[in-house]
């Protein structure tokens, strides 16, 4: 929205205040990080500070969450610096309906990032959808489909109460089961996936049919 009040540069972390913090976490025992925001790939020469992460021993997996705007320009460079895995958040595939949610335009630029990723190598792709009751439930199905048709995982996640605008009301979340049961009516059984990891928020599942993987957070129905 309008009017928004950045951080002075003198707060941000610098890339070696991040790399520094980085290893001191791995002799904690992290091994994997994010690269999350906000929206990470405005910052300039994002890739150069992956490549500076990739090289800290002991570092094995580094994912990086984004919207997806700015991703085909940038795919290359960040696979080649060292992201593994990407999330790119994905509410629709009508622009108005994507507009209404993210408040701006570019659902052509994230379908493109998309595509450019895949096309880069990135093997591990999954996309975000919001589920929120009166707005999106028609992109549920072509979502799946769209996720089915390019070999994506998908996960829907709860419309949660983090807004700074106070707008968030019970009666638009859109529970996991009720997506999970317009996904059987239309594509049939979904199979629970063992879960390796117990702290991970998301519950995941295949389709019986083969035709790849969702999951599902239900963080305000089921909170973990």
């Amino acid at each position: 929205d309008e009017n928004i009040q950045f951080l002075p540069r003198r707060e941000l972390l610098t890339f070696e205040e991040i790399l520094r913090f980085v290893q001191v976490a791995v002799r904690l025992g992290i091994h994997k990080l994010r690269i999350t925001g906000g929206e990470p790939l405005v910052r300039s020469d994002l890739s150069r500070l992956i490549g500076m992460l990739a090289a800290v021993q002991g570092i094995d997996d580094i994912a990086l969450t984004t919207n997806g705007i700015l991703l085909a320009n940038q795919a290359r460079q960040l696979k080649d610096a060292g992201v593994q895995r990407l999330n790119i958040s994905l509410d629709a595939l009508q622009e108005e309906t994507f507009r209404r949610i993210a408040r701006r335009d570019g659902l052509d630029s994230v379908l493109r990032g998309i595509a450019v990723a895949q096309e880069v190598g990135f093997g591990k792709i999954r996309l975000n959808a919001l589920a929120i009751a009166g707005l999106n439930e028609h992109e549920i199905i072509p979502l799946a489909q769209f996720a089915r048709q390019h070999g994506l995982e998908l996960r829907f996640i709860e419309y949660m109460p983090l807004d700074a605008d106070n707008r968030w009301q019970l009666d638009q979340v859109l529970s996991g089961e009720q997506v999970r049961q317009a996904l059987e009516k239309e594509f049939g059984p979904l199979l629970p996936v063992e879960r390796h990891d117990s702290s991970q928020p998301a519950v995941d599942y295949e389709f019986e049919d083969g035709g790849g993987r969702i999951g599902f957070i239900d963080s305000v129905t089921q909170p973990f």
